[in-house]
This record gives structure tokens, C-alpha cells and sequence, in this order.
């Protein structure tokens, strides 16, 4: 499905986008963006871009990789004391290919 047509009748609210923070004189100061201006434009196209980090969006590649060698040890452990010893009864993690965004968010 194209990013197109999942947002087709999605409203934005850009109040937040065009929100620019700066730190001066030990206080944080706080002045919005007009967004036909380019820094609002450039705000905006930020905001519409792959690129922004949402809770719709996956979890880094060091992340994954991290969290399919932590579950490829656990389950290899398992198996040796299952080897070690037949009557030990092995619980494998099951890989489940959205398990990394799970455990991410």
C-alpha cells in the first residue's frame, strides 16, 4: 500500500511541527514558524518524510540485530541443556519477525 494512499484524508496538526526552540541567556525560548516561509516549509517537509522518527516507524537495524543475537543465544543455550541433559524440557523464544518493534516501543 503507498504512503499516498494510506494518508489520503489525513488532517495534520502542524502547531507542533512549526513550534522552533532555542536556548538563550538560560531559558528555553519558544517562537512558532510561519509555514509558507522555507524554514517552516523545510519543518514541514521534515515532518512528511521517512526520515521522522514516529511510533508508526521500526526500530533501528543495531536494534534488531542486538535483539535477534540476544534470542538466538537463549534459544542456543536452551538446546544444550536440553543436549546435556534429555530430561530438561527446552523453552524456545519463538522468532516472530515484528518481535524487535514489540520489545523497541
Amino acid at each position: 500500500m503507498s504512503r499516498t494512499y494510506r494518508r489520503k484524508n489525513e488532517r495534520h496538526e502542524y502547531r507542533w511541527v512549526l513550534c522552533e526552540r532555542t536556548f538563550e541567556s538560560g531559558y528555553v525560548q519558544r517562537f512558532m514558524l510561519d509555514r509558507h516561509s522555507p524554514e517552516g516549509r523545510r519543518a514541514i517537509n521534515r515532518f512528511h518524510s521517512d526520515a521522522q522518527v514516529t511510533m508508526s516507524s521500526g526500530p533501528p537495524r543495531w536494534f534488531r540485530r542486538v535483539f535477534k543475537r540476544h534470542q538466538s543465544n537463549v534459544n542456543t543455550r536452551q538446546y544444550l541443556r536440553w543436549l546435556a541433559n534429555p530430561s530438561y524440557e527446552p523453552v524456545m523464544s519463538v522468532r516472530h519477525r515484528h518481535s524487535a518493534k514489540w520489545a523497541w516501543w
